[in-house]
């Protein structure tokens, strides 16, 4: 924790005690107050040095490469897309003349979209042949975000960590970031960058002093003011810019599951957090309502005590095995038949949770298979193939957890893990460290038989039940939307079931 302000420590401490009231697991907070540092911790084991990944943060970082580009004259916001992309087919419509940069930026191509979209393939031509909407207008969507993204590779003639690299990333001190592509080797627009805590809160701050950093000009001034201000508004100061949320004039870059990094302009402040939850609004309205307060009150001995103690309590102490384990190390597992179709009814059972595996640009297409396991006094390790790729995981069973690294269609993963065991069962904490899920495996052996159960947090089923359908859906079609919320709770109920490993 840093403190070189008189920001509230009795603030902060409520802030977080209001994220817990509102189910919001926080990973880290970062605040920066007239340019510097003053508060920044991290619930063990996430870490300052660990990239994650950003969802629809990445949006905003592709603003910034659009602006770039801009600035460079590779193409200007009035540029039609049919234009910008010939090679495809498109009509002369009204509705084709109205699509531009612009209308991507802000969300209002006006295109048919699914979030469950698969990404791995050549995104731009799904999206010019995809329909246009008879509801014009503002619809949030990965596409849009893609298109803007596959303007700035196809005209530079780099994806987009090659074209922000020297731009923005090394100007900044932020190391070369991963980032998902297609099989076209595109940085994916809507999701797929992982960067650091404070790589964000550097390029907020950046954005706020109007594109200048350590004295010199980065990203372009016209556009830290143009990107930032509302283009479409849903109501009284509210509403969107180019890839960033704007509200009563606070501007933020935000992602799936509670990703925010916001600038407040009463307070000249930063403030970046990761998240994993359902309830992305609750850490939004903490923020405003509670943690705002910090920098309007001064702190005391009380209350900094009362926040490093509690500050304490967000370490995670893995539970120790106390019971000697018994499981074949000499066996390799196969999932049954009748398991492997039940998995695959939503999306491959990977050790990657599926909160995540829904925004994945290059997706498991089938299960894992092949478990095998090895174990000695201290390690529980587990062995599997995910298409091609052999994963292993170690898991500590003397109450320290183990760190793996693996990597899985080409994303790259720092596992931490624990296990113990629990009326005859061995239970596995995973924490893919680089995301913000967490696995929980149960392992279950009968001889020449093992049964896995994998559950993640954030829950994928409550995801699922809470953005499938719009507000103004369900508002119309409430009949239909019990039906949904009661088949898709069947069908999550029946593919979280235990799946069935015999050896072979």
């Amino acid at each position: 924790m840093l403190t070189k302000s008189k920001l509230s420590s009795e603030w902060i401490y409520k802030y977080y005690k209001e994220l817990e009231r509102c189910g919001v697991e926080n990973h880290g907070l970062l605040i920066m107050q007239n340019g510097e540092t003053v508060f920044e911790e991290y619930a063990y084991p996430y870490s300052a040095d660990m990239p994650h990944t950003l969802f629809s943060v990445t949006k905003s970082v592709v603003s910034t490469a659009v602006g770039f580009a801009i600035s460079e004259g590779l193409f200007s916001l009035d540029d039609k897309i049919i234009d910008l992309f010939p090679e495809y087919e498109a009509c002369q419509s009204d509705e084709w003349q109205n699509l531009t940069v612009r209308s991507v930026l802000t969300m209002s191509s006006n295109k048919k979209f699914s979030f469950l979209q698969d990404m791995t393939g050549n995104y731009m031509a799904m999206f010019m042949k995809a329909p246009f909407r008879k509801d014009k207008g503002f619809l949030y969507s990965n596409n849009d975000a893609h298109v803007a993204a596959a303007i700035v590779h196809k005209l530079s003639g780099q994806n987009l960590v090659e074209y922000l690299t020297p731009r923005l990333f090394k100007p900044l001190g932020i190391d070369v970031p991963f980032w998902e592509t297609n099989e076209l080797g595109e940085c994916i627009g809507g999701t797929g960058c992982y960067l650091k805590l404070r790589d964000l809160a550097k390029i907020c701050q950046c954005y706020a002093d109007g594109g200048k950093y350590g004295g010199e000009q980065i990203i372009p001034e016209f556009w830290t003011k143009e990107a930032t201000k509302i283009q479409v508004e849903f109501r009284e100061n509210e509403g969107y810019g180019y890839l960033f949320w704007i509200k009563n004039g606070i501007f933020s870059m935000t992602g799936m599951f509670g990703q925010i990094i916001s600038y407040i302009p009463q307070y000249n402040a930063v403030v970046a957090t990761m998240n994993a939850c359902i309830n992305e609004g609750g850490n939004e309205r903490a923020v405003i309502n509670v943690l705002s307060k910090a920098f309007e009150n001064e702190s005391t001995e009380e209350w900094d005590e009362k926040l490093g103690d509690y500050l304490k309590t967000r370490n995670v102490y893995p539970r120790k095995c106390e019971e000697k384990l018994n499981i074949p190390t000499d066996k390799t597992f196969y999932m049954t038949a009748f398991s492997d179709a039940l998995a695959k009814l939503m999306f491959p059972a990977s050790i990657i949770p599926r909160s995540l595996t829904s925004s994945f640009a290059k997706r498991p297409k089938t299960n894992f298979n092949e478990a095998s396991f090895d174990l000695t006094e201290d390690v529980f390790t587990v062995k599997w193939k995910e298409e091609g790729d052999a994963v292993t995981i170690n898991c500590g069973l003397d109450g320290e957890p183990r760190l793996s690294e693996i990597e899985i269609k080409g994303y790259p993963y720092k596992i931490w893990a624990y296990a113990y065991s629990e009326n005859g069962k061995i239970k596995a904490v995973v924490k893919p460290l680089n995301t913000l899920s967490t696995q929980y495996i149960t392992f279950e052996f009968f001889g020449d038989e093992v049964k896995i159960q994998m559950k993640c947090t954030p829950s994928f089923t409550e995801f699922i039940l809470k953005n499938a359908l719009s507000p103004d859906f369900i508002k119309n079609h409430k009949p239909i939307k019990a039906f949904v919320t009661k088949a898709v709770n069947i069908l999550l109920s029946t593919t979280e079931r235990p799946m069935k490993f015999k050896a072979m």
